[in-house]
């Protein structure tokens, strides 16, 4: 290993039958140890034809490796079409590369005071083109702006059909009625520049 040249790229291939993050870490180690900082690219390959299963074990497989900043790249082959989706999602959920908008939401009490389940479904229709943005819909005003707090936007339930709109950890507009209460998102996001028009 020596010998490798600075401006070689290193691809480290995985085999899907066995489990080589042992394998693979002892080679970043062993790269660290000889002063090299070569780019790495991890290749794993995947015989599933379940984009689930993909998810899991590419993200198993490769994921703590981004967490650690060591590899330059990734590269997911299976016969799935969602195999460059499933990267790009490891290298998102690692903040190596953030590619799409991210939603942070509560499972939902007791205390949530709005339809959850239905309102994330139209803040992510309108906004899911917009990229490395942070969205927290929170159902309460309990635990939603501490839940949220590395949101860019929230959108909070604050009272029996009202919502209080954020912008980071500030509290921009308060008790918005919950049917408005989207469309002030999507205003609040063009008004502070975030806003960009969908492809």
């Amino acid at each position: 290993m020596k010998s490798i040249a600075d401006d070689v790229v290193l691809i480290i291939k995985s085999d899907a039958n066995m489990n080589d993050v042992a394998s693979r870490r002892n080679i970043f180690v062993m790269l660290t140890a000889l002063g090299k900082s070569n780019p790495v690219i991890l290749e794993s390959s995947y015989d599933t034809t379940d984009c689930g299963e993909l998810q899991v074990c590419a993200g198993a497989d490769n994921g703590i490796f981004f967490i650690d900043h060591l590899p330059s790249g990734i590269c997911i082959k299976s016969k799935l079409k969602e195999s460059l989706s499933v990267a790009y999602g490891i290298l998102q959920a690692t903040r190596t590369r953030v590619v799409k908008t991210e939603y942070i939401s509560c499972p939902s009490c007791g205390r949530t005071l709005y339809d959850l389940q239905s309102t994330l479904a139209k803040i992510k229709a309108k906004t899911s083109h917009l990229t490395g943005l942070k969205i927290g819909v929170m159902g309460c005003i309990v635990n939603g702006p501490g839940e949220m707090a590395d949101a860019d936007y929230g959108y909070v339930g604050s009272a029996r059909g009202k919502v209080n709109l954020y912008k980071k950890q500030e509290c921009i507009k308060k008790l918005i009625p919950e049917d408005e209460a989207v469309d002030k998102l999507i205003e609040l996001i063009k008004k502070n520049g975030d806003w960009k028009n969908a492809e």
